[in-house]
């Protein structure tokens, strides 16, 4: 039926380096899918590098796609809804 499209992840990911979406209240998430280390600092910088020496064994495994989370970063917040 007209669900049948938003069913599943197919489309979960932007082409671009992420996305980020609040609600009214405050309440924000925000993801990075292929973040600099920077951005994780110096545990992150040794992170990344680990993870890109299996980068090409996971895609094969899982695909490109989904390997993209294997790689992501994402923060959230909640704030009080007085």
């Amino acid at each position: 039926g007209a669900k049948k499209d938003r069913i599943g992840n197919a489309h979960m990911f932007s082409e671009g380096p992420g996305y980020q979406a609040t609600t009214r209240f405050g309440h924000g998430l925000g993801s990075a899918f292929d973040p600099a280390a920077g951005l994780l600092g110096e545990v992150g910088k040794e992170m990344m590098e680990w993870q890109a020496q299996r980068r090409d064994l996971i895609e094969q495994r899982i695909g490109k796609l989904k390997a993209r989370l294997y790689r992501y970063h994402m923060n959230g917040t909640i704030f009080p809804n007085n």
